[in-house]
C-alpha cells in the first residue's frame, strides 16, 4: 500500500505542467498525533513548524481528527482491547512576542463513540488487500476500551464520552532562518491536568516536551521539494491512568516531504514515530509507534489561509489506530 501512495504522490507531482518557484516557500508538517486512546492522554506534542512569528503576528490552527481502532492483545496476564472511535479537535493559537520567541496555547476537545467507520475500512482493507484481523469477529460501531492485568480491570470505557482535554502552553524561539529557506526552531510545551482522566479524556498528570525541527525549502534545485523534521523528549508526571505500567521518558520524532504541485496546492509525505509510553507487553501498549501521514495543503488566494487534509496509516500496526483522518484549517494576522 505504501508503495502505491508514493508512486501515486509522484506521478501526480511529476505530472504537473507549472510548477512555483517556492522562493518564498516554507515547506511545513501536518499537525497530527497518533489517536491511539491511551497514548492521547499524555502531553507528545503534535508536528509542528520551524518557522517562528515576527512580533504582534498572531495564528490561529483549527484541527480535527477521528481514528478508528479495532484490536485485542492477550499477553501472559494482560489484556488490552481498542474497539470503537476517538474524536479530536482542537484550537490553537499563537502569537509572536519579537526577538525570535513565540507563545501558544492548544485548547483539545475530545470523545470517544462507538462511531460508524467499521465497514469503510474494512472496504478499504479489502481493496488494498490489509488484514481486517479482529474486525471479522467483533460487532460492528462498537466502543470498548479496556486494559485489564491479572483479570482485573484498571481501564474500561464502554459507554460515549466526550469532554475538554489537557490544556498545553506553547513556547518556541528562533534558532536559525536564512533566505535560502533553511529554517530552525526549539520548542516546549507543557500539559495541564484539565480533561476527566476517568473518561480518557486526560491524563491527571502535567508533562513537559522540548523538541526541536528544521526544515529546509530547496533540497532539490530544480524542482520546489522541501524537507522538514524534528526530534524531542517527553517527560510524563505520574498520572491517573496506568500509574504502574507508564514510564517516565518518550523519545519522539518526524520526517517529512513537501512538495509544491501548484501555485496553491502542496503534496506531503511524512513519518511520525515514538517510544512506547507504557511497560506492557500487547503492542498496543507497550510498542514503539511508527505513523505514514500523506495528503495534501490548499492554499488560499490573496490570503494567509489554508487547509490541510490528510491520511494516516499505522506502519507499526498495534500503536497506531488503522486509519486517521486529519483536516485543518490555518490562518494568521498581525
Amino acid at each position: 500500500m505504501i508503495r502505491a501512495i508514493i508512486k501515486w504522490w509522484l506521478i501526480v507531482a511529476l505530472g504537473q505542467t507549472f510548477m512555483a518557484q517556492a522562493e518564498d516557500w516554507n515547506p511545513e508538517p501536518f499537525s497530527v498525533r497518533n489517536l491511539n486512546p491511551f497514548t492521547l492522554l499524555h502531553g507528545l506534542p503534535a508536528t509542528t513548524s520551524s518557522g517562528v512569528l515576527n512580533e504582534s503576528e498572531s495564528s490561529l490552527r483549527l484541527l480535527s481528527g477521528v481514528a478508528n481502532n479495532s484490536m485485542e492483545s492477550i499477553v501472559d496476564d494482560e489484556q488490552v482491547i481498542l474497539d470503537g472511535e476517538t474524536y479530536r479537535i482542537a484550537l490553537i493559537w499563537k502569537r509572536g512576542l519579537g526577538h525570535g520567541w513565540q507563545l501558544g496555547v492548544e485548547a483539545p476537545f475530545l470523545s470517544h463513540r462507538a462511531g460508524g467507520m467499521d465497514n469503510f475500512i474494512e472496504n478499504w482493507h479489502d481493496f488494498f488487500g490489509l488484514t481486517n484481523s479482529d474486525r471479522n469477529d467483533w460487532p460492528r460501531n462498537r466502543l470498548r476500551y479496556r486494559y485489564s492485568k491479572d483479570g482485573v480491570d484498571e481501564v474500561s470505557i464502554d459507554d460515549n464520552a466526550s469532554g475538554f482535554g489537557d490544556l498545553q502552553l506553547l513556547l518556541s524561539r528562533r534558532l536559525f532562518q536564512d533566505n535560502a529557506g533553511k529554517r530552525a526552531a526549539m520548542h516546549a510545551s507543557l500539559k495541564l491536568p484539565t480533561g476527566d482522566s476517568d473518561s480518557l479524556l486526560g491524563s491527571g498528570a502535567t508533562d513537559l516536551a522540548v523538541w526541536f525541527s528544521g526544515s529546509d525549502a530547496h533540497l532539490l534545485k530544480r524542482w520546489p521539494v522541501g524537507g522538514f523534521f524534528q526530534a524531542g523528549f517527553l517527560y510524563m508526571g505520574y498520572a491517573d491512568v496506568l500509574r504502574r505500567q507508564q514510564r517516565d521518558l518518550v523519545l519522539f520524532g518526524a520526517l517529512g516531504l513537501s512538495w509544491r504541485a501548484y501555485d496553491r496546492l502542496d503534496l506531503k509525505l511524512q513519518i511520525d514515530g515514538h517510544t512506547s509510553f507504557y511497560h506492557s507487553k500487547p503492542d498496543q501498549l507497550g510498542g514503539s509507534a511508527v505513523m505514514f501521514t500523506f495528503g495534501g495543503s490548499i492554499l488560499f488566494e490573496g490570503g494567509p489561509g489554508q487547509v490541510d487534509i490528510s491520511l494516516g496509516e499505522n506502519l507499526t500496526t498495534d500503536p497506531v489506530p488503522d486509519l486517521i483522518v486529519n483536516l485543518a484549517y490555518k490562518t494568521s494576522f498581525p
